[in-house]
């Protein structure tokens, strides 16, 4: 007689994980989350409706996951997510994993065509669970930080300045700069706190800005962290996205009613950041959030 384990395409002498990290980004935990994810029916319906909505130039770009503790809400979302950006998981596209989880599906090849329908948009996701997150600075500072992070940015002033070389186009000059000034690099520096402030003041004194027009940028940019709201959010993303026209964002974030409940976000300041993101033009900014109660 066959046995489950001859039946289904899953290693069963691996421990199930309980819980689905929606930060952790490496490819290890990539490949084993999609060899292990199984695409029900119903998944697949929540999947294909989703696909349909997101191909199409809509005003409502904000939309809420919900499910009761355990229900998968959070590995749906994290395999949407890499669905949307197909990003490469030890060198094969994310896609091309996925729909060979759809094998036995009686819709297997409408699905397929819709995942990757989904090659019209050049996507970036922005992955964050909530309820690790401080947002002492605010909601709408939380999603920019962990947006400047996903661009391979620092999550503070200093990864703000960054974000400004980068849409001036002097990024790559100014690691090309630290090179030369420092001997080591950009990408080695930033990893301690004490050095990013000691090098990033002694590059652009020495290369684009005088001390005082330093210590004023970096002024203005802490009053700004200090201030920031929807709008400012919005207006950051609109200067990347005149850059980058044919690029679309999704902010994908996890357990947001126990961030609610930690009081680190309000419900009336997702809802006010989701309308603010919507009047930006061609759908080209989503915000998926992912709850264990109805909106």
């Amino acid at each position: 007689m066959a046995k489950i384990k001859d039946l289904i395409q899953l290693d069963l002498s691996e421990d199930i994980k309980d819980v689905i990290d929606l930060e952790d980004r490496s490819e290890k935990e990539l490949k084993y989350e999609i060899e292990n994810y199984i695409v029900t029916s119903k998944i697949s319906n929540y999947l294909t409706e989703f696909i349909n909505h997101y191909q199409r130039n809509i005003k409502e770009t904000g939309v809420w996951l919900s499910g009761f503790y355990g229900s998968g809400k959070s590995y749906f979302g994290k395999m949407l997510g890499y669905l949307i950006e197909n990003s490469d998981v030890n060198g094969t596209p994310f896609r091309e994993r996925f729909v060979q989880r759809l094998t036995g599906l009686p819709n297997a090849s409408l699905i397929e065509n819709a995942i990757m329908g989904l090659e019209q948009h050049t996507s970036m996701v922005v992955f964050l669970d909530i309820a690790k997150q401080n947002t002492d600075r605010g909601f709408a500072w939380t999603l920019f930080k962990n947006f400047l992070k996903t661009l391979g940015f620092l999550d503070d002033v200093f990864g703000y300045m960054e974000y400004g070389l980068f849409r001036e186009g002097k990024y790559e000059q100014f690691t090309k700069d630290v090179k030369r000034i420092t001997g080591k690099e950009w990408i080695e520096l930033r990893k301690n706190p004490l050095q990013v402030t000691q090098t990033v003041k002694k590059v652009l004194t020495e290369t684009i800005w005088d001390e005082a027009t330093y210590n004023e940028t970096k002024k203005y940019l802490d009053d700004r962290i200090q201030h920031y709201d929807a709008s400012k959010f919005r207006d950051e993303l609109s200067h990347y996205l005149e850059k980058n026209p044919d690029k679309r964002i999704v902010f994908m974030i996890d357990e947001v009613s126990e961030a609610v409940g930690q009081k680190k976000i309000d419900l009336l300041e997702l809802e006010g950041i989701s309308e603010a993101l919507s009047t930006l033009p061609d759908s080209s900014v989503w915000t998926i959030a992912i709850a264990q109660e109805k909106l």
